[in-house]
This record gives C-alpha cells, structure tokens and sequence, in this order.
C-alpha cells in the first residue's frame, strides 16, 4: 500500500487517544514494511508542523483535539512556534557531523548530519531547520548560509603529478582544498609536504563538494616553533598588524597631553613612576611608584606606593579607527 494521507493518520490517533508507536500505525493503516521509513518521515513532518507531537521510542499523539497525553507523558516536540527555522552558530565535530546553537534563545542545539551540512563549514553563521525531535534532541538541515566564519585556512601543501590540494590542520575543517598547481608553482619553495596557507576562493554548496583555495604563503616545515606559531595565528585569525588608519590615529596623540586632559584629573607627573611591564609586553599601561612615609622615619616605617594604570578610555573614543580594531581583537 502507499502511504495514508495525512488526515487518515489523524483519524486514526483522535480514534484511539493514546500513543501509537510507528509500527502500529503502519500494521493499522496497511503500510507494507519497504514504506515504513516514507511513513516515519510523514509523522516527522507532521510533528514539526505542529499536527502530532512526536514522543521518545518513535512513538506519535494527535497533538489537536486529543491535547496533551492523557497518560502524563511529555511530548519531546513543543508548540509548533518553537520548531521553525532559526539562526545559530554551527560548530563541526571532526567525524563530519555537526551541531547548531543559537545562545540567548533558550533553544536545544540541534544536531545536523553529515548529509544535511549543504555548503555549511565549522563557524557559519546559519539558518537550520528542525526536521524531526528524538529523546537525544531536535535534528535540523542548513537551509542558508548567513555569514562565512572562516577564510584563511593553514595546513600541510600536498603535490601529486599535476594535482595540488591542502589537507586542513584543523580537522574540523572539510578538506581537501583543492589548488591550482600553476599557481601553486609561482611561490618559491612550495614542494610537498610544507606547512602552508591558502585562501577560500569557492565555498562548497553541497556536502560532497570540495572547497577551492589559493596558496597565499609558505611557512616551512611542519614542527619547527616558529611555523606552528604561524599557523596557530592563521587559524584563529590574529591579526599582528594594525591598519593604516589605527596607526595614524595613535600618532596624533603625540608626546604631549593639553591643558583640556589635564582638567579634572590628579597630575602625577612629577613622580618618577616606573612601567612594571615587562620589555616584550605588547602594552606598556602599568606603573607604581613607592617612597617612606617620612624621610626622618627608620627602617620600619611605613610606605606609600602609587599604582598608575593607564586610562585608554581618554584616548580611545567610540567609532574610531583604534575602537574598531579594538573591537575586533577584544577577548
């Protein structure tokens, strides 16, 4: 037999009033066994569209008319509302399967299968939609591709007769990306085995499709200290410059303060305050200064110690350039 149409299997659960696991559904509406699985993904549909509620062990309730069920179970799926498309963050696990959160919402992570990734990569910003709900959690296919998180990608340069491609560092990350070997040949030292980068010139659209790239840099053998220090930079895109308009912004500061930053503020200049950063920090915005109480006073006596911390917030105003770059390396 085909399947039933959906209004015979609402007949059927308003009829008996209790839970009917999908085998029974199927012996009770004649569905042969090779149409069970199109029947199962039927009530799946049925109960993300709000019609049935789908309860743990493939078992299904009438959701209108019948209410909730009268035996005290608690339906895996709620109100139809709650189940449609939204956005969230996907993060891949590296066995190829993947999982979408939506902080802020209240919402379960749904669970998305390798089969129903389309294009999507570890990071995306996503819209997902929840396809069924079992007793583990709501799973969900991608549906749109909002933002790409990643565009950089380091890893190990592979070279085979007139094939290039990159096997990925991070095994999150769908590989192999494959190269031109033309270009690949137009930077020096590029030989097999290199620990390299590339950039994501096509995106997959879907899940059995390979990313395209292009070799943008060289960073040595694979160990070295100062190649995976690299690599380590790439993959979570730090950035150790700073743009053209940031730099020319702190410039104009210069070495001198007005009178108009001096207004309301304790001027303690005139203490030879010394810097506790060490000479490698990256900032240089701690200082103390410490002197006795009293010069008279003996070697017991007490001390005064000023600490000094830099007030970045009198320099660094909201929409500037040095703000937006704060912005984007902020913890």
């Amino acid at each position: 037999m085909a399947l039933p149409h959906r209004r015979e299997v609402e007949d059927l659960l308003a009829r008996l009033g209790r839970p009917l696991h999908v085998a029974e559904i199927a012996s009770r509406l004649g569905v042969d066994l090779a149409s069970t699985p199109g029947l199962t993904a039927m009530l799946d549909d049925m109960a993300m569209m709000g019609d049935v509620n789908a309860l743990p062990g493939n078992r299904y309730l009438l959701l209108r008319g019948a209410g909730p069920s009268s035996q005290g179970e608690e339906s895996v799926r709620g109100p139809r509302s709650r189940f449609r498309e939204r956005p969230g963050v996907l993060t891949i696990n590296p066995r190829g399967f993947g999982f979408v959160a939506s902080p802020g919402t209240g919402e379960p992570d749904v669970f998305i299968g390798a089969e129903r990734l389309g294009g999507a990569l570890h990071g995306d910003t996503v819209i997902v939609r929840v396809i069924r709900t079992t007793a583990r959690g709501p799973e969900g296919e991608i549906t749109q591709i909002t933002r790409r998180a990643i565009t950089r990608v380091p890893g190990v340069l592979r070279r085979r007769g007139r094939s290039a491609w990159l096997e990925p560092d991070d095994a999150r990350m769908r590989g192999p990306i494959t190269l031109s070997l033309a270009e690949v040949d137009l930077l020096p030292r590029a030989e097999d085995g290199d620990a390299v980068v590339a950039t994501i010139t096509r995106y997959p659209e879907r899940p059995d499709e390979h990313i395209q790239g292009k070799l943008v840099a060289v960073l040595g053998k694979p160990g070295e200290p100062k190649v995976e220090i690299e690599k380590i930079l790439v993959r979570e895109e730090i950035e150790e410059g700073f743009p053209a308009e940031a730099i020319a912004e702190a410039r104009a500061f210069g070495d001198h303060i007005t009178e108009e930053q001096i207004k309301g503020r304790e001027d303690l200049r005139a203490l030879p305050l010394i810097t506790i950063d060490p000479v490698d920090a990256r900032d240089h915005d701690d200082a103390v200064y410490v002197r006795r109480a009293s010069e008279h006073d003996g070697p017991d006596a007490a001390y005064v110690a000023w600490i000094a911390i830099a007030d970045v917030a009198a320099y660094v105003k909201p929409n500037s350039a040095l703000d937006a770059v704060a912005h984007r390396r902020g913890c």
